[in-house]
């Protein structure tokens, strides 16, 4: 079973655990060849990690330029804070992580030579266990995860980035059984650990506020300087259980918003029907979207998710002359955990933001669109 995370089997300090490191899944191979841009496009990961390792023990690269190459990586996970720090400790040298194990904790500061942001990793670990087959026995062998996250801290901002992973944390199963980490439970933690060796005074912005009023009515079907931005709906999580709306039903249920979306729109239709306005799209989707927000309000939304993109009209030279064309950019796409229950054991604690990568650049892509509509220097 492959982990969405670093796994030390043992491996010996230095060399041969840098090599480790740089081939595991904590390295993107396109990370890999920006740091090693000579590679070409042909080579796999563990030969480009060979590379970067020999590099290293030559003086050839230093340690800064692959840790800021591995701490600006897009990830998976983001939760951010607004607000000011004070203090800029030095904590555990970061570039131990590069050739050993280390310790669990905080190790600072990572930074661009005239840049003003600053990155810091907090390492934890976790045991894990594998079953390894000998002839016709088999047992368990434990390892240890190293799960690594990542804060970028601003002028007036602090976010932390990190990947999910399936894990098996016992050895006495008959059968290996994995489970989610549960990392709702440590990233409040480490935001407050954080915050006392920085001095810092963060707060969650107002996600739900933000997500479903501000951003909704600045782009939900608007045309701003010439683009059209469309909104797509995607996912909800709600304490209701469908779109029958059954007043009936309890607990976290996933709901298709594309079939919520639908109910929103023949009742916008058969609203205005009765009202003589048939025909008039403009109308029927003003309502279709107010009900709508008003069913996502009231249904007590724990999480939704969204797709934001814009149409760019471009103006192409041909033969005729010249016509417009419509590109479409990606600006935004995330499933958006508002933090609602703070006192619970799952992820309707914390307030944190599952990322898209691709087009969408995944958590420093949501992180980048985030601090503009929030008004933040990033």
């Amino acid at each position: 079973m492959s982990i969405n995370a670093f796994v030390d089997y043992g491996f010996p300090s230095g060399r041969d655990f840098c090599v480790q490191f740089l081939s595991s899944s904590e390295f993107k191979a396109a990370t890999l060849r920006e740091i090693a841009p000579s590679a070409t496009s042909k080579e796999n990961k563990e030969n480009i990690a060979l590379y970067i390792a020999d590099s290293l023990e030559k003086g050839e690269l230093t340690t800064d330029e692959v840790l800021l190459a591995y701490v600006k990586q897009p990830r998976m996970w983001l939760s951010i804070k607004q607000g000011q720090s004070a203090h800029t400790p030095s904590l555990k040298s970061p570039a131990l992580l590069l050739r050993e194990f280390g310790e669990e904790g905080w190790y600072s500061p990572i930074q661009e030579t005239m840049g003003l942001k600053k990155w810091y990793i907090r390492t934890y670990k976790i045991p894990d266990y594998i079953r390894r087959k000998t002839g016709e026995t088999s047992q368990f062998e434990e390892c240890n995860i190293r799960w690594s996250v990542i804060a970028e801290v601003g002028h007036n901002y602090v976010a932390l980035s990190w990947e999910g992973f399936s894990f098996t944390p016992r050895s006495d199963e008959h059968t290996e059984k994995s489970t989610q980490f549960p990392f709702w439970l440590y990233i409040p933690a480490f935001f407050d650990q954080l915050a006392d060796y920085l001095q810092g005074q963060w707060v969650h912005p107002n996600l739900p506020r933000l997500v479903m009023h501000e951003m909704w009515n600045k782009y939900l079907n608007k045309s701003i300087n010439d683009f059209h931005y469309k909104w797509q709906h995607l996912r909800i999580r709600a304490e209701s259980a469908g779109v029958a709306l059954n007043a009936h039903s309890s607990g976290v249920h996933e709901i298709d918003a594309s079939g919520l979306q639908a109910l929103s729109r023949q009742l916008a239709e058969s609203a205005l029907e009765t009202l003589g306005f048939t025909d008039d799209i403009e109308k029927i989707s003003n309502v279709e979207n107010a009900l709508l927000r008003t069913l996502l309000k009231e249904w007590g939304t724990k999480s939704y998710e969204f797709s934001l993109d814009r149409e760019v009209n471009l103006r192409e030279a041909d033969t005729e002359g010249s016509k417009t064309k419509a590109q479409l950019e990606k600006l935004f796409k995330a499933h958006c955990y508002f933090g609602l229950k703070p006192g619970s054991k799952n992820q309707d604690s914390l307030q944190h933001l599952k990322c898209h990568s691709g087009y969408y650049g995944g958590s420093t892509g949501v992180l980048k669109f985030l601090l503009r509509e929030l008004g933040l220097r990033g």
